[in-house]
């Protein structure tokens, strides 16, 4: 089963992410306290993280590039959602492979989700 790390500081959009990926078959871990958030990333052992980029005393960018520089996690998918409006710059300098702008659709959310899932699976496959 294809496993989905959220980390995200508001309780609802934890809830309503949790449910439709649940729904569409995923595993789902999620996180709302970021204190030791490295050995949380690490036990998640997720295909993709949704990130948020606004957290309770972190940044999402720089939870970003220690999954990016971490040699047992670069190949894990981080997805940045926020509704900041330089998000896609923030993705470049982060090293984020994709983003979703929030408030996200339904549609979109799943579709963003699948393909990055879908990505890493094919990498997988192939190496």
């Amino acid at each position: 089963m294809k496993k989905v790390l959220i980390i995200e500081d508001e309780q609802d959009i934890v809830d309503i992410a949790t449910m439709i990926l649940e729904d569409e078959g995923y595993e789902v871990a999620s996180h709302c306290a970021f204190n030791g958030f490295e050995k949380k990333v690490n036990d998640a052992d997720a295909d993709v993280v949704l990130l948020d980029l606004n957290l309770d005393g972190y940044h999402g960018k720089d939870i970003c590039k220690y999954i990016k520089n971490n040699d047992q996690l670069k190949g894990t998918s981080v997805i940045l959602m926020s509704a900041n409006l330089d998000i896609e710059a923030i993705k470049e300098e982060a090293g984020a492979d994709g983003y979703i702008t929030k408030p996200f659709d339904l549609a979109d959310f799943i579709n963003i989700v699948k393909a990055f899932i879908n990505k890493r699976k094919l990498a997988v496959q192939t190496s």
